[in-house]
């Protein structure tokens, strides 16, 4: 077993870090019907298996990739609106060598009340980057699954947001967090070249693959099972964070206590 600095087994992620992560699938586990739903969730990947397509575009496109999230996510049956923000300005590049960022740019989604109904909103801009409307979705209606805790999530609310993350995982969406979390695209033409990076979510990227790696080592799954859809160095993350948590299954027991707290309850 490889040993951490000062001789106990070495951590994927700094060990509070990791405390974290774990309180926070306790916290689900024991606040949203133990296990179970996490088991039976599926694995959701970007192919035609679960999100096939009518054909549809614009914001019907969106509407039916959204219902195909609620579905998948088990949320089906919440009401719940979807609204398109404004269209975002386009970035202004010179003719020069540039560096565009897009953090702290406009919400790609926001989640909230409006008036009697729940609304989710998306950037339109979305529709040209599938992978980035599921993974916005699917955090957006982490949110609404969320709400439905009476208790705030370990570390307050201060830490709703990350804690959010992690629930896109624990839903089955994993994969477009992580994919998604950051990315680095080259553009250039006769006149000008640049480098444009983008990041959706709050985690960072050995988080979301700690976090995926957790949701594969509850279920007893392989990372060969992600990997293909990854970049190949956040794949080989993933199954390092798979090996850490397997080698180290004590980790885990606050999850399973969660879960043995929830049947207690359901059976009460």
């Amino acid at each position: 077993m490889l040993k951490g600095l000062f001789g106990g087994p070495k951590t994927f992620l700094a060990q509070e870090d990791e405390a974290w992560h774990v309180s926070v699938w306790a916290w689900l586990v024991e606040h949203l019907g133990g296990l179970k739903p996490v088991l039976e969730a599926s694995l959701v990947t970007p192919t035609t298996t679960f999100f096939p397509s009518t054909g549809s575009q614009g914001h019907d496109r969106a509407l039916e990739v959204f219902e195909q999230v609620k579905a998948l996510s088990g949320l089906d049956h919440w009401p719940c609106e979807l609204v398109a923000q404004p269209e975002r300005p386009d970035p202004v590049v010179s003719r020069f060598m540039v560096l565009q960022n897009q953090e702290g740019a406009l919400p790609l989604g926001t989640f909230g009340p409006d008036g009697n109904a729940v609304v989710v909103t998306y950037d339109p801009g979305l529709l040209q980057d599938p992978l980035g409307l599921v993974a916005t979705l699917a955090h957006e209606l982490a949110h609404y699954l969320l709400s439905s805790i009476p208790v705030p999530p370990p570390g307050g609310e201060e830490m709703e947001e990350f804690a959010t993350d992690v629930a896109v995982a624990y839903m089955g969406f994993g994969v477009f967090g992580a994919a998604t979390s950051w990315r680095f695209k080259a553009h250039g033409d006769a006149f000008s070249q640049g480098w444009q990076t983008s990041g959706a979510g709050y985690l960072r990227q050995r988080d979301w693959a700690f976090a995926l790696a957790t949701f594969l080592a509850l279920r007893g799954e392989d990372a060969k099972l992600v990997k293909p859809w990854l970049e190949p160095a956040l794949g080989e993350e993933v199954e390092k964070a798979l090996r850490s948590i397997t080698r180290r299954p004590e980790l885990l027991d606050p999850v399973r206590e969660a879960d043995a707290r929830a049947l207690a309850i359901a059976e009460a």
